[in-house]
């Protein structure tokens, strides 16, 4: 009798515990529902809210203003589809005060090491506290940097505006190192992280101005992401607009070829652009390109936003095998499957 009785009361403990499990699984695909449902009522109430003048002026026959809510998607055209990069983003921009909206996405929030973009971030720490006038002479440090793109010699002479082109139109690595130097390198890149944070960008940082490999595995590099080198390029686009100062990066980047002179005035050499895409699309506002072994191939592009007077198309590939021709497969299919 004692046994039986036993056995009853296991039994019902282990149907009170699938019950419980039951009623757990029960309520959570109620919340998983509900969830979805509120989240459907909470997107529906902002398109609402977005377009309820345009519904509004509708009811009374009065003439409705589209504009904020292009670009048009073209349904007709395909999805942006087989990009080899890691990340990538087309950001379209009006004003500080107009809502940007990010018209292609790819893996914008991850991490990736960004090569020479960084000098992007360099140029506007140059800009921002050097005159363009100013003179520095070639250090052995400068010369000893990575590649020799420039053919700089100790103890040369140039002003910063001269090393400014030589770093944004050929990229040079000297270039970038000597215009460090001349406040010191740790300074210089403590001003490039500290101006990134007072934007708000939080997901990318700087060990050098340049953007090299480092040469060790755990070793540091610099790098960001497609997201936050949007919202910096979009960030100094305006302030372009006010600073000629700072409208010099942009100035600089769209030309494809520049002749590099001495603080004396003579002639040094002919900087080449590492930008192929310049001579195809000359309306190209500005760009950078990057490429190392970890970061494979970068391209920043700023085109003006087709029938906008003041807006941009900011697009950034990082981590591609194909920067240029990817470049350009972005390009057509902003301007087939778009209605702007």
């Amino acid at each position: 009798m004692k046994i039986e009785t036993w056995k009853t009361k296991t039994n019902l403990k282990i149907e009170l515990i699938k019950a419980k499990y039951i009623f757990v699984l029960f309520a959570l695909i109620l919340f998983i529902f509900s969830g979805i449902k509120i989240g459907k009522i909470m997107n529906e109430y902002v398109y609402w809210q977005k377009t309820k003048d345009i519904y509004n002026a509708a009811l009374i026959n009065v003439p409705i203003d589209y504009s904020h809510l292009k670009p048009f998607r073209n349904w007709r055209i395909g999805n942006l589809e087989g990009l080899s990069a890691k990340g990538a983003i087309v950001l379209a921009t009006e004003s500080e005060e107009a809502e940007n909206k990010i018209i292609f996405r790819k893996n914008i929030s991850e991490m990736f090491p960004i090569a020479s973009l960084s000098k992007i971030v360099s140029a506007y720490v140059v800009l921002k506290n050097y005159e363009l006038e100013q003179k520095t002479i070639i250090t052995q440090g400068a010369v000893d940097t990575e590649e020799e793109k420039g053919q700089f010699r100790v103890g040369q002479e140039f002003t910063v505006n001269e090393l400014l082109y030589s770093m944004l139109v050929e990229s040079s690595n000297d270039a970038a190192r000597a215009l460090a130097e001349i406040i010191g390198e740790k300074k210089f890149v403590g001003l490039m992280n500290s101006e990134i944070k007072k934007i708000g960008i939080k997901h990318t940082h700087f060990v050098d101005p340049i953007g090299l490999d480092p040469d060790f595995p755990n070793q540091a590099y610099n790098y960001s992401t497609a997201d936050d080198l949007a919202k910096f390029v979009q960030y100094i686009l305006e302030q372009a607009k006010t600073d000629a100062k700072i409208a010099k990066i942009f100035e600089i980047t769209k030309n494809t070829e520049h002749m590099i002179l001495l603080s004396n005035g003579n002639q040094h050499h002919k900087a080449q652009t590492t930008d192929k895409l310049l001579e195809e699309f000359p309306n190209i506002v500005g760009g950078k390109t990057g490429q190392t072994p970890k970061a494979k191939q970068c391209l920043l592009i700023i085109l003006p936003q087709p029938k906008s007077e003041q807006g941009y198309l900011v697009s950034i590939i990082l981590g591609s095998n194909n920067r240029f021709g990817e470049m350009k497969q972005i390009i057509n299919w902003l301007e087939k499957g778009f209605i702007w």
